[in-house]
């Protein structure tokens, strides 16, 4: 469950933005940003290029690996539902311990789509929650039943839990589910450890992350688990000085953790007798949790204290869904290891997709636009591809009297790539190549249509021909 970020259009005219994912997060990017934006806004049209943050001022920003894939060559191209496993490389999880979090007011088709697919190959999968059951042949473990009562004191997140244990499901809803979901992190660690102690790796996805898996075994076959690693896509965490600030791997997009980094984690000092003379992890950070929003901060913060700052491999962790991702140099050569909110039925696709593939050379972004057959068709109607990483033309500008004219306006602006026009009358340009998704009519009378400038895509897409796999070094100056 933990935080959504979600990319939507503001008030025309249109700067659009990133909703953060937590308060401090937020006030930082309108303090870093704010004199970005105003510069962009005062000088001239808005530079959409500044909505990336990317820092590479000594070198290469990345290793040339040469990796090796785990997996066979798959020889047929029709997968039965049966073969989807065959040649998935189980022997490798008796080192890689997954972890699913899940919440019990989560939609069902969700969790499904989930255990279908990415984690549909992982016998020995952990799914931790806030009710005890069983999904598909898994224990889901509840793990906040071990919490102390005190963790109920002066909050009324846990009526919520109480409603679950009743089964009153329909009493929770979203919101609720989602403030009770940051108690759930330090425990899901300790938890995980306690299970399988000897595992080198832990990888923790949510009921909505994709993991593209022949990537994330290359990419760890790099690391030694005897030192403590804390990966995944950084985001601002809690402040350290007044120009300093933590970082967290964002839990939506998965994180992952060696089995250096928990045993710091939870590592309890005992007194002359045997006995543990500090109290567990959790109850380490009772106050924190309670006011902390978002339990992927906590966790963050709770391991920098440990001294184990998060390694920031954003965009290799991606907190955009599949349909969303803006295809450009920062989405391009780089090998894809998760992504999050994807829909459900490109869950299925996508790995039905990869099964097909030849693994010769790592999953990049570049190869995506083959499954999404982005670059084939130049328009859509009631679909919205701008609401992440576009902007406008001034109000004047021709490019808003009608689709052909924004169309037309794309296609002269050597800045767009594709376009999203609406019927009020506003033209939004894109900069990169972006899918979208089907816009909803609902009860408004506002339509929404897109195109893709196909000719400057194709061009684009012949010069930047990707020679090797560009896996990115830890930064969290780098930064979605």
């Amino acid at each position: 469950m933990g935080r959504e970020p979600s990319h939507r259009r503001r008030p025309y005219p249109a700067i659009l933005s990133r909703r953060v994912t937590s308060i401090l997060a937020l006030i930082l990017f309108l303090v870093v940003g704010a004199s970005v934006f105003k510069d962009q806004l005062g000088s001239g049209p808005f530079d959409p290029s500044s909505l990336y943050h990317l820092h590479s001022k000594h070198g290469p920003d990345f290793w040339d690996w040469e990796t090796t894939t785990r997996f066979p060559r798959v020889q047929s191209t029709l997968l039965d539902e049966d073969q989807l496993c065959d040649a998935f490389p189980s022997y490798l999880l008796s080192r890689i311990q997954v972890v699913l979090k899940i919440g019990a007011s989560e939609p069902a088709d969700r969790v499904d789509a989930q255990i279908a697919s990415v984690t549909r190959c992982i016998p020995n999968l952990i799914i931790v929650s806030d009710r005890e059951s069983h999904i598909k042949g898994h224990r889901v473990h509840d793990i906040l039943a071990s919490l102390p009562l005190s963790f109920r004191a002066n909050t009324s997140d846990f009526d919520a839990y109480e409603a679950l244990q009743r089964g009153d499901d329909r009493l929770v809803g979203g919101p609720q589910g989602w403030r009770l979901d940051r108690f759930k992190f330090l425990p899901m660690v300790e938890r995980a450890h306690e299970i399988n102690p000897t595992a080198d790796w832990f990888v923790f996805l949510e009921s909505d992350t994709y993991v593209v898996w022949d990537n994330m075994f290359r990419f760890l076959d790099q690391f030694d688990p005897q030192v403590p690693h804390y990966m995944g896509s950084p985001s601002p965490g809690r402040q350290l000085s007044e120009k300093e600030i933590s970082y967290f791997a964002y839990g939506g997009s998965g994180f992952v953790l060696s089995t250096a980094a928990v045993q710091k984690l939870v590592f309890r000092e005992i007194g002359p007798h045997g006995e543990y003379i500090q109290p567990p992890l959790s109850q380490q950070y009772e106050e924190l949790i309670k006011a902390d929003c978002c339990g992927d901060s906590i966790l963050g913060w709770a391991l920098h204290e440990k001294g184990v700052p998060v390694s920031g491999y954003w965009p290799m962790f991606n907190p955009h869904p599949l349909h969303g991702i803006p295809f450009d140099d920062a989405y391009w050569c780089q090998p894809v290891i998760s992504m999050h909110k994807t829909m459900f039925s490109d869950m299925m696709g996508l790995m039905r997709w990869e099964n097909q593939r030849d693994r010769t050379r790592p999953l990049l972004y570049a190869d995506l636009l083959e499954y999404l057959k982005l670059g084939t068709v130049d328009h859509m109607a009631d679909w919205d591809n701008g609401d992440w990483g576009g902007w406008q033309e001034p109000p004047e500008s021709p490019a808003h009297g009608s689709f052909d004219a924004c169309r037309a306006a794309c296609h002269d602006n050597a800045l767009c790539l594709s376009f999203t026009y609406d019927s009020s009358g506003h033209c939004v340009f894109v900069r990169t190549m972006r899918l979208g998704a089907k816009k909803k009519l609902g009860d408004s009378t506002v339509r929404l249509s897109s195109g893709w400038d196909l000719e400057k895509i194709q061009t684009w897409r012949a010069s930047h021909q990707c020679e090797k796999a560009m896996w990115v070094k830890p930064s969290t100056k780098r930064i979605f």
